[in-house]
Parts: C-alpha cells; structure tokens; sequence
C-alpha cells in the first residue's frame, strides 16, 4: 500500500491545512506503530468487532427479520478514516459474510437486505465524509449511513418479500436509524478523540506515549503500607497461591488439549467439516436435535483446547430467550409479571439461543491457527475469525462510564494476544506421535465421521 511521503519543506500553514481533513493512510512504520501497515491485520481486526457486534444485535428481538439496530457498522464508520478505499469496500463485505454466518442468515433474503444495506450506507458515510472534508462531524456521517442503509432495505422489502405491508413499519424503520445512528456517531467522535488506538491507525500519532512508571529514573510508587494483621494476611496471600496454581494447571491441561488437537487435524480440513456443519445446524429445525448438537460443538470445544464458561453460555442464551419475549407472538401461555410468555416468542427465543450458542461453539471448535482460506477476502475472514474468537475469550471489563478507554484498551489486549499467545504446539509431535500423512488421513477420517452422524440426523431425525 503507498503511504503519504512527509515534506520537511511544508510550511506551518501548510501543515495546518493537512490536519483539517482526516488522513486514510495507516499509520508510519516507526516503533510501537509498525502493525498499522499492515491494511490486511487492520481490516481483519474491525472485521472481527464487526462480528463481535453482530452478535449481540442477533440477540435483540426483530419485529421483522431484517431489521437491526445497526451497531455492527460502528467499525465501518471508524473505519472512514482510516482504510483506503477498496479496504475499506472489502470490511463492509467481510462485515456481512461474518454477521451472515454468525446470525444463520447466509443462505436467506435476510444476506441480501444485509448486503444492500451495509454496502449503502458504507458508500454513503464514504461519501460524506470525503465531500463534507471537516464540516461534517462522525455523527453526522452516521446517521446519513443509518437512515440511507434502512430506506434501502425498506425498497428491497417492498419489492422482494412484504409487498405493500412494508410501507406500514417505514416511518418506524427510519425513526430507529435515525436514534442508533446519533448513538454510534456520538460514541464514534468520542472515541476518535480518547483512543490511541485509533490514533495510531489514522496516522495521528506515530508511537505510543511512555508512561512515566516506564522512563528512567521514575520514581517508584509509594510502597504500601505494612498490614495490621499479619496471620490474616499471610492467609490470604496462601489462599491467593492456591488459586493461581489451580488456575496454571488448568491452563497447561488446556494448552495440552489444544496442542494434541491441532496435531490431529489439518486447519482447512476442520474449517470445511465445520462450515458444512454449520450449514446443516442452521437449517435444522429439530429443537431435541439442535440441543444434542450443541453438546457436541461444547465438547469439540473442550477438547480443542479453547476456553468458554458455561455459566456465560446459560447467561447469554437466558437473556436471548428473555429478549424475545418482549414481542409476543402465538398462544399466551402463561404471565409473568409485566412479561407476557407467548408459545411461538418462547419457542423462536430458545431455538435463537441454541443456535446463537452452537455456531458460537463450532466457531470456536473449526477455526485453528494457520487456517488460510483462498484469496485476500479469504484471508481477511479467517483472520478475522482468530481476532473474533479472542474478543469473545476477553477477560477485560467494560464500564459504561469509560467506555472508550475500555473498548480501546481491548483493542489493543486482542491485537497484541493474536502475535503474542503462541502457544506452543511442537511438543504435541511428541504427544501425538502421527506423521504429517497420518495425521492428515486419522483427522480426516474423524471429520466425515462427525460430519456423516450430523447429516444422518439431519435427514432421519
């Protein structure tokens, strides 16, 4: 990618001038900023929060099934000012292969108003902010994107599927991309202006800042004060041991799993089993079924070496199930307080939950490090896969009174995790003991194994 050559003869004036629009080059290769030229690592880091938000926008109820809030093109308004054009058309159509698998609409009408959309206002926050230069703040690009994405979608839903009926929900439909995009554009100025993140990916700041702990001749922080107890102290500190040491074991145990499980199965050989079975899951309408297969994808989890808690799964899928039942819809079966429980919302919200979970576990089970897909799009996807999987393992909190500080330093904590986390599998060569021949032919005969039980149920059951 050419980069912008900087002028030593520019003139202050000229200088000024340069700042008042925002630069869509990525940031020098100078130390603590060299990862910024990279456009491919970029896009695929905004891709996967792409996916990240997708997934929480498939948790929210939908009186209909193309209507979304439109947080998942918070990257793609980050992104104006950062990526180079073609890079930046090719995170909107990576935005939606993810979000279409995520969701288990890829093969549905739901992709294709999802593509018109994105790729709407895509080229219409481009535009505004290209023409409009410095008079014409984020916000206002995102909500020129919001309402523009939801009155296409709006025509394709005349046109396609609803016919007339379409016209009812429009002022509605066009209300809420106007309120979702004030909300994203605030958040987007804000957060332009607080993270080094995005500072560094816009060119607005060549390295990180040392922080005076870090320079030399610092003064150390004060030392902490001796505590008053020290019997209770010393037993907190034994308690403290005890529990990092159970914590290290199980993390080695896992690194363990991980490794004999990468040297059994070749990454584009558990990448296809598992789209294929992803599509066959999404289809599957057998709710005992889908349940029994989300074990599987739990256990194929497990085994993979992947971490996940059950308590967050039981959690998520409980707030999916409970957001669904706020648009009732069939038989009232029962009240529950101000929540009316309707047969067709509890049953759609249970079948979202367990189809929410289960891409989410065979994600986690199919996608390996080395997995290379065809292509730069290819490429793109499957890295951003990886940096998906990273953000979902984040152990950071998130306070909506720091937001942006927050989200930023998770940015930063999955980007550097992606390079840093090399767990080491060349031990599992020993563990396994397979050739690179036995291995790919053992892994193989494994995957049809699994994927013929998965389509003899999806057939017979």
């Amino acid at each position: 990618m050419p980069q912008r050559s900087n002028n030593p003869g520019r003139t202050q004036a000229d200088a000024q001038k340069s700042t008042l629009r925002p630069t869509r080059t990525l940031a020098s290769a100078l130390p603590g900023s060299g990862r910024f030229t990279d456009t491919v690592d970029v896009t695929a880091l905004l891709g996967a929060f792409c996916f990240f938000l997708s997934s929480i926008e498939y948790m929210l109820p939908k009186p209909l099934p193309f209507m979304r809030l439109g947080i998942a093109n918070l990257p793609i308004l980050l992104a104006v000012d950062i990526l180079p054009f073609p890079w930046y058309i090719l995170l909107a159509i990576v935005k939606v292969i993810g979000m279409s698998l995520i969701s288990g609409t890829l093969f549905s009408f739901v992709a294709l108003f999802s593509l018109m959309g994105t790729l709407t206002a895509a080229l219409v926050m481009w535009g505004a902010r290209t023409l409009g230069g410095r008079y014409i703040s984020q916000i206002g690009v995102s909500v020129l994107g919001a309402i523009s994405s939801n009155l296409v979608q709006m025509v394709i839903a005349r046109y396609v599927a609803f016919g007339e009926a379409a016209w009812l929900v429009a002022p509605v439909f066009v209300a809420m991309g106007l309120v979702t995009g004030l909300a994203l554009g605030l958040f987007a100025e804000h957060f332009a202006k607080v993270s080094r993140w995005y500072a560094l990916a816009s060119g607005r700041m060549l390295a990180a800042p040392d922080t005076a702990s870090d320079s030399p001749g610092a003064a150390p922080p004060p030392a902490r004060p001796a505590p008053r107890h020290e019997s209770r102290t010393e037993h907190r500190q034994m308690r403290h041991v005890r529990r990092r040491a159970s914590k290290d074991a199980a993390r080695a145990a896992r690194q363990l799993r991980r490794a004999r499980f990468e040297q059994t199965f070749v990454p584009w050989q558990i990448g296809l089993a598992g789209l294929t079975v992803a599509i066959l899951f999404i289809l599957e309408k057998n709710l005992a079924v889908k349940l029994g297969l989300l074990l599987f994808f739990i256990l194929a989890t497990y085994l993979a070496g992947k971490s996940f808690s059950l308590l967050v799964t039981l959690m998520v899928s409980a707030g999916i199930i409970l957001a669904n039942l706020f648009v009732p819809s069939g038989k009232i079966l029962y009240r529950l307080g101000p929540i009316t429980v309707t047969q067709f919302a509890l049953t759609d919200g249970i079948m979202k939950a367990v189809t929410f979970e289960g891409l989410m576990f065979l994600s986690k089970a199919s996608i390996l490090q080395g997995l290379k897909i065809p292509g730069t799009l290819g490429n793109i996807v499957s890295s951003s896969f990886l940096y998906y999987d990273r953000i979902i393992e984040y152990k950071g909190r998130i306070h909506a009174a720091t937001l942006s500080a927050d989200v930023d330093e998770m940015m930063f904590t999955v980007w550097e995790k992606e390079t840093a986390q090399q767990e080491p599998t060349t031990s599992a060569n020993a563990v396994s003991g397979l050739s690179p021949s036995s291995k790919t032919n053992r892994g193989a005969a494994i995957l049809l194994l699994a994927v013929a039980i998965v389509v003899a149920l999806f057939i017979f059951v």
